[in-house]
């Protein structure tokens, strides 16, 4: 039995529990806001410089220890900032925490690693930890394995610049994506933002269901690099 499954099971399970309290008690003012232009753009700007900080660190933190997918701090960047600087502040929290996870590890070690993303997970990847060949982390930060390389790019060799480049040129790009995606939900009806969400945990289910032979495929095309 894989625990390390498990353990993300459940943690998956709290929180989509957590998301339908939190709809059920506050989707009805959240609707109204993002029909109301000018009542989004008050709310934005009470915020103030408090807003930008806050997606920042949230983006920052889900790599590290939150059980939070970084699309849904990325979709509200945009919906609250808009396509560009929702893309920019979230852009800001990825690197980041990308490469705070990456010297966390690099300076506490596996002892570290193991309790943030489990042992059984790191035991699947420590082949990788030898590596500082380019391409494999390019792979690594192509598929669709979270916010893993990170932390086993801090246990290798591979310097910060080189995974610092690499999320710019291939995590940044979606985050903008996202970003704009979440600015266009204001010109959204209630029945287009559920369709939305049901597309988006679809396709979250689908992933779940599938991910063995996802990445199944992804160990192969790296160790056949290694």
């Amino acid at each position: 039995m894989n625990l390390d499954r498990i353990s993300y099971r459940w943690w998956l399970l709290a929180l989509l529990l957590i998301l339908a309290a939190l709809a059920w008690q506050f989707g009805g003012a959240f609707l109204a806001l993002v029909r109301d232009e000018q009542a989004l753009e008050a709310f934005v700007i009470r915020l103030g410089w408090l807003g930008p900080v806050a997606l920042i660190l949230c983006n920052a933190a889900q790599i590290i220890i939150a059980p939070i997918p970084g699309y849904i701090v990325q979709l509200t960047a945009g919906f609250l900032y808009g396509p560009l600087w929702g893309g920019l502040w979230a852009s800001m929290g990825l690197l980041i925490g990308s490469i705070s996870a990456m010297w966390l590890a690099r300076t506490y070690g596996r002892p570290l690693v193991n309790q943030l993303i489990g042992e059984g997970r790191l035991d699947h990847w420590e082949k990788v930890t030898f590596s500082t060949h380019p391409l494999i982390w390019f792979i690594l930060l192509a598929s669709p394995i979270g916010d893993l390389p990170y932390f086993l790019a801090g246990l290798a060799k591979v310097s910060f610049l080189r995974i610092a480049l690499l999320t710019l040129m291939i995590r940044v790009p979606g985050t903008f994506v996202a970003a704009a995606i979440g600015a266009g939900v204001i010109g959204l009806a209630w029945w287009q933002i559920g369709l939305f969400a049901c597309a988006g945990g679809g396709l979250l289910l689908l992933f779940w269901r599938y991910q063995e032979p996802i990445l199944h495929w992804v160990n192969q095309r790296i160790h056949q690099r290694l």
